[in-house]
């Protein structure tokens, strides 16, 4: 799905359109910001910080890699957006964003003149019916992130939403995705987000109210650890049976929110949830796919991160020296599918 939430006096190219341009997919997550330096076609370097001072550290980012990229992608997550799918008229393709700026009250919390959105036709129902996506952001948020790459003298060319690029990775990397009806399940730092997916097609996104932060704090009370060297701790494989014991009853909220969408689907949609896919730099931690396997009754396994048309980027994270794991990296990839 190309998608993006900007300013409509705003030009942008939603396209990379030749594949020797250098394009930069920032994944503007509010504990890290992640993300990819792609030219010519191949995955060349990528970067991860603290999102303390975001001006300053794109700054820095910018002037290390130095980087002169004029394209730069940006995801974000942010309880000021949102994504819905329902059922809409077909109409011309022209019209569509006009008719969907007067009903945007019937789907969203907020009034359309707040918000910057896009819509994506998910699939043709009949002759006079589309399943529709749409997604959007508050203004404010959106412009306050456009004003600090601003501040750093960097142009934004697209902003999208962490769970449609995740949606694009689940489907260029999992074809069997198109198959089943499955979860996509994205542990984020100060919440998580869901998406049901039915044959491929998002039906349902909603967000976890549990995150990787919440998780952390109780690993931290339980084993009298300082926050500062939680996120070391438990990427370490010898804790990783104590890491899974503190954890478990957060594993455990979190599949309880996650069952009654499930439930939700199956009344609705009368199928069934065949596959969970994890992601997020929590999900590379040792044996939390089995946890959620358990939990869900339903295999869960780690989205894969890499599109096959970036496989060398392998090489980037197998060097050791970044300490780095390429599920951190999954909505960036999104970014460039």
């Amino acid at each position: 799905m190309k998608m993006t939430l900007l300013p409509s006096n705003f030009i942008s190219n939603k396209l990379i359109k030749k594949v020797s341009e250098s394009v930069v997919a920032v994944n503007l997550g509010r504990y890290y910001i992640k993300g990819i330096i792609a030219k010519d076609g191949k995955i060349i370097d990528c970067f991860i910080e603290r999102n303390s001072d975001l001006a300053k550290t794109l700054k820095k980012l910018w002037a290390d890699k130095k980087i002169s990229a004029k394209k730069v992608k940006v995801s974000v997550k942010d309880p000021s957006c949102l994504v819905r799918c329902f059922p809409f008229p077909r109409m011309d393709k022209k019209k569509i964003s006009q008719a969907l700026y007067y009903e945007l009250n019937k789907f969203i919390p907020f009034a359309p003149e707040e918000v910057y959105f896009d819509h994506f036709i998910l699939k043709e129902l009949s002759a006079k019916e589309s399943i529709i996506l749409i997604a959007v952001a508050k203004k404010e948020f959106i412009e306050g992130i456009l004003n600090t790459f601003k501040e750093a003298s960097i142009k934004v060319s697209t902003i999208s939403l962490d769970s449609i690029c995740l949606v694009n990775i689940l489907l260029a990397n999992h074809s069997e995705s198109k198959d089943i009806d499955s979860c996509l399940l994205d542990i984020g730092y100060d919440f998580s987000t869901m998406t049901i997916l039915d044959k491929g097609i998002p039906v349902l996104t909603r967000d976890v109210k549990i995150g990787t932060k919440d998780i952390f704090e109780v690993i931290s009370r339980i084993n009298n650890l300082d926050m500062a060297a939680i996120e070391k701790w438990v990427m370490d494989p010898a804790n990783n049976e104590k890491f899974l014991e503190s954890a478990q009853e957060s594993f455990s909220a979190i599949c309880k929110e996650m069952k009654s969408s499930f439930d939700y689907f199956e009344v609705n949609k009368g199928g069934h949830i065949d596959k969970v896919f994890l992601s997020g730099g929590l999900a590379s931690a040792g044996g939390i796919a089995e946890v959620f396997s358990e939990h869900l009754d339903a295999p869960a396994v780690i989205l894969k991160a890499i599109p096959d048309r970036y496989k060398d980027a392998e090489k980037i994270f197998s060097d050791k020296k970044l300490n780095l794991s390429q599920e951190e990296f999954s909505v960036s990839f999104g970014l460039l599918v």
